[in-house]
């Protein structure tokens, strides 16, 4: 009985565990940083209205999705943050562009330039003397480059439920308004998750599925990557890590893993009843 009690136990511990993580796998903060900024660094910016510039950026361009609320797919990507090629995009009307950026250490750039003997050479150097607190601050932040790193595995026809956003008032979405983007301490309240129909079942449930030929049409056209290729500028800082994967994968495992072990507890039980 007392092994038949800890089999119910573990199995009770990993649906909670795995139960938790798949959660925690469909919702992820949206990092915003500004509102039609693109003068920005080290930021997350929503754009609402043209902009200009962006080179060193990459944009995201979001339409909303007819009927349901808070839904945006992405109709169009350009991403500049290896080599610097990158353009504005249009604003979809009742929609936004995403954009972000690395940002430069200015510090570390500033010091850099003193040791080499150099400093009064650099194209930045009358804009230090104008303001100095500015060149030589961090605008490289974990948050910024993480998000990054998760813009760059999007596509073109990904469609995300964003919450949080404020498109009309354009007040920034953070708990901590005081703190500076840039610093450990921000924290961002916008969500998004990849959007889901919960009207359709998985296609192995549909009894109607399997008479239905296939859908072989072409998929929508994914955006072209940048060429990381080539050496960074030393004006930008473009490193960054790329991203788990989560979503509905990551849920039916979760589901799989629960089932096996509550089919294993099963046979435990059954097993000992027989003896």
């Amino acid at each position: 009985m007392k092994r038949i009690i800890s089999v119910f136990a573990v199995a009770l511990l990993l649906v909670t565990a795995f139960a938790s993580f798949a959660v925690s796998a469909e919702e992820s903060t949206f990092h915003v940083t500004h509102y039609n900024d693109s003068a920005a660094e080290g930021a997350c910016v929503i754009f609402t209205e043209t902009y200009t510039g962006g080179g060193w950026w990459i944009h995201v361009a979001f339409a909303p999705v007819e009927g349901k609320e808070n839904t945006y797919e992405i109709v169009e990507t350009v991403n500049g943050t290896g080599d610097g090629s990158a353009a504005p995009l249009e604003v979809p009307e009742g929609g936004f562009v995403y954009g972000l950026n690395t940002g430069n250490n200015w510090g570390d750039l500033t010091q850099a330039a003193i040791d080499a003997g150099n400093f009064e050479s650099q194209w930045w150097y009358g804009n230090y003397q104008q303001d100095q607190e500015y060149y030589t601050t961090n605008f490289v932040n974990e948050a910024t480059k993480a998000m990054i790193a998760t813009a760059t595995t999007w596509m073109v026809g990904d469609i995300f439920v964003i919450n949080g956003l404020d498109l009309e008032g354009l007040t920034v979405p953070t708990s901590t308004p005081d703190t500076k983007w840039y610093d450990e301490g921000y924290v961002c309240t916008a969500t998004f998750a990849a959007e889901t129909d919960d009207s359709q079942l998985p296609a192995e449930s549909d009894p109607e599925a399997e008479s239905k030929p296939a859908d072989e049409s072409k998929p929508a056209d994914e955006s072209k990557p940048a060429d990381t290729s080539a050496p960074a500028n030393n004006s930008a800082d473009n490193s960054a890590d790329a991203p788990s994967e989560g979503g509905n994968t990551t849920l039916w495992i979760v589901l799989g893993v629960v089932g096996a072990v509550v089919v294993v507890a099963v046979i435990v039980i059954v097993s000992k009843k027989k003896k």
